[in-house]
């Protein structure tokens, strides 16, 4: 109901019950209500309700617009809060929130995902080159792991990746696939050139085992994959 039809219905309201009333008094033996009393009555209840229905109908659309505005602030608070704003992945505190609630409905395995030798791109390219390697590679893995799939930015160019996987033959594989494609994309540096990024990557989970533990479990073994070369995938042993 728009503002207008609010203050017609609340005058018409109004004049209603004044005009009842007045009825019934008429009816009353020895009293009659004067033709100038009707007039008043049917002027005055319009002209008192209108504007204070209008004033009020003006306010709460106020109040709902800031309530609006208010609810849009909080959620967009609540997603700097949890995003991290470089890669726009779950930030650590997120991603571990997130995880708890998805795994309470489905099973699911942990990847801790290493930027291999990020060090050195960052001292050849410089700080941007770093920063688009880790938006390229958080791009990737966010495409690739799935729609069910959470990715969180757990250090400075460490991932952690929980995939809705029921068992670690699919971890393995999809982590992988993960490994494959981004070695398989370099990314174009601020001078134009071309550079090729991979990543060792850890996996670890099973039915009982927290997200902590396994997030430490996972990470055990990408540090295994670093050991054995780099641009690898290791399971918890």
């Amino acid at each position: 109901m728009n503002r207008f039809a609010k203050v017609a219905l609340s005058a018409g309201v109004s004049l209603g019950i004044t005009l009842a009333v007045m009825a019934a008094v008429s009816q009353i033996p020895g009293l009659e209500v004067p033709l100038a009393w009707w007039v008043i009555g049917g002027a005055l209840p319009v002209l008192i309700a209108s504007p204070i229905t209008y004033a009020l109908v003006r306010q709460s659309e106020r109040i709902a617009a800031l309530h609006a505005r208010l609810s849009a602030a909080n959620i967009e608070l609540r997603r700097r809060v949890d995003i991290d704003q470089l890669t726009g992945a779950w930030n650590r505190a997120a991603f571990t929130t997130h995880v708890s609630r998805r795994r309470e409905t489905m099973p699911g395995w942990f990847l801790v995902v290493d930027i291999d030798s990020f060090k050195g791109i960052n001292d050849a390219f410089g700080h941007a080159a770093g920063d688009a390697a880790l938006r390229h590679v958080c791009l990737l893995l966010i495409a690739g792991a799935g729609a069910e799939a959470l990715v969180g930015r757990i250090g400075g160019e460490e991932f952690a990746i929980w995939l809705a996987a029921s068992d670690e033959s699919t971890a393995v594989r999809l982590a992988d696939e993960l490994r494959r494609a981004i070695a398989a994309r370099p990314i174009a540096i601020i001078d134009g050139r071309r550079l090729s990024v991979t990543v060792s990557i850890g996996v670890a989970g099973g039915d009982g085992l927290g997200i902590d533990d396994a997030i430490h479990r996972a990470d055990r073994a990408m540090y295994r994959a670093k050991q054995d070369g780099r641009n690898r995938v290791r399971r918890s042993a």
